[in-house]
């Protein structure tokens, strides 16, 4: 028992020295900084979700408003 004791141990504080000698690799490491800027933008306004967007809208008020305007002939006039 005591054997297995000193072997987790010393294992233990290996593992610990390997650990603080290697943390300043590793700050290197991870004080890396990466940018990446692109210039390129969608060329045609049509393609931008917003205008696809104001457009389905518009389609839909304008078959609304067609609706609409094909019940009004059908009224009934009581004398």
């Amino acid at each position: 028992m005591r054997l297995m004791t000193r072997i987790t141990t010393a294992a233990a504080a290996l593992a610990l020295a390997v650990t603080v000698k290697a943390a300043p690799l590793f700050a290197a490491v991870q004080d890396a900084k990466i940018e990446i800027k692109t210039t390129e933008s969608h060329g045609t306004w049509y393609t931008q979700p917003v205008w696809i967007a104001i457009g389905i809208i518009a389609l839909v008020l304008i078959i609304a408003l067609i609706a609409m305007a094909g019940r009004r002939d059908n009224t009934t006039v009581v004398k």
